[in-house]
């Protein structure tokens, strides 16, 4: 049994989680990720004491994902992350080690995603796959084998970053024509709003275009557009069997999916798309925690 913790912006989930993947105690709490850079983490020392006092056994590690790019050999964040803002290479294992005195783990939250869906969820039995999630922001997850592919810096597989943008709407990552504002949720309700709308979320504005909105319409054809040609370079890149959506955005279902399948097949080889599909995620909320978990375990395999 591993521990398990995802962190955000906003909430911080948690739970236990066995070799097979099976989670108990799940459990969200603020994150306090913008209060101050001690904060976030006595939120995350919290959460972890809770589930050990709790647990039947001890956990043999601890798997924390994160936003923003983790060097994999330390375990420490690189940079800064606009989610985090306090944070700026902050040695996040080294810390949790010293104060727990456990094993820990610290990997991208997009790769604890991509970790979980290849191994239980949407991709289980994929050869090759690549998670997106759609939320805030745009995370996205590699994952060739049984290994999440990290990168030389822990960097790999920034999706949400590459520079097929227009550039009329800037991204705080500092990418010039960064494409992310626009094929996230967070892009798309402040380009509803721009254009009129009364919209509070991503899915509001699928909801509209649904009744025949066209300024909806246009919007949702732009943004399945931009998400198509990223993931086509991807699936360039990579070649993978599966390609899994996930976030709150993909809920929008078919309306999204059928654009985001017709974008790929414009700007992908043909070569690239025998044998592709594109499809939900199926894990949810709990994804980050349960890939958290099984990283940990793997981790803890390998070590003996």
């Amino acid at each position: 049994m591993t521990i398990g913790l995802d962190l955000g912006g906003t909430d911080l989930k948690s739970g236990r989680v066995a070799s097979d993947g099976t989670l108990e105690g799940f459990a969200r709490a603020p994150s306090r990720a913008a209060e101050s850079a001690g904060a976030p983490l006595e939120a995350i020392l919290a959460s972890a004491r809770a589930l050990i006092e709790k647990g039947r056994e001890a956990p043999r590690a601890i798997g924390l994902g994160t936003p923003g790019a983790v060097d994999p050999m330390s375990g420490a964040q690189v940079g800064r992350t606009p989610h985090l803002p306090h944070w700026c290479d902050e040695p996040l294992a080294a810390r949790l080690r010293d104060a727990l005195g456990l094993d820990v783990v610290v990997d991208n939250d997009a790769n604890c995603h991509a970790y979980a869906e290849h191994r239980l969820g949407a991709a289980r039995d994929a050869r090759v796959s690549i998670t997106v999630t759609l939320g805030t922001g745009v995370g996205s997850g590699i994952v060739i084998g049984d290994d999440v592919v990290r990168g030389a810096f822990g960097g790999a597989g920034e999706l949400g970053h590459v520079a097929l943008g227009s550039g009329e709407v800037a991204c705080a990552c500092g990418v010039d024509h960064c494409a992310e504002p626009e094929m996230s949720a967070s892009g798309l309700v402040r380009a509803g709003r721009a254009a009129g709308l009364e919209v509070s979320s991503g899915v509001d504005v699928f909801a509209l275009a649904a009744r025949g909105d066209r300024k909806a319409i246009a919007l949702i054809d732009r943004m399945g557009d931009r998400l198509g040609a990223a993931i086509a370079a991807a699936v360039g890149i990579v070649n993978p069997d599966v390609v899994v959506i996930g976030g709150g955005l993909a809920q929008a279902g078919e309306p999204l999916f059928s654009r985001v399948r017709a974008a790929v097949e414009r700007y992908t080889l043909p070569s690239h798309l025998r044998g592709l599909r594109i499809t939900p995620a199926v894990l949810g909320e709990r994804a980050g925690v349960i890939g958290a978990g099984l990283l940990a375990d793997q981790a803890a395999s390998a070590r003996g």
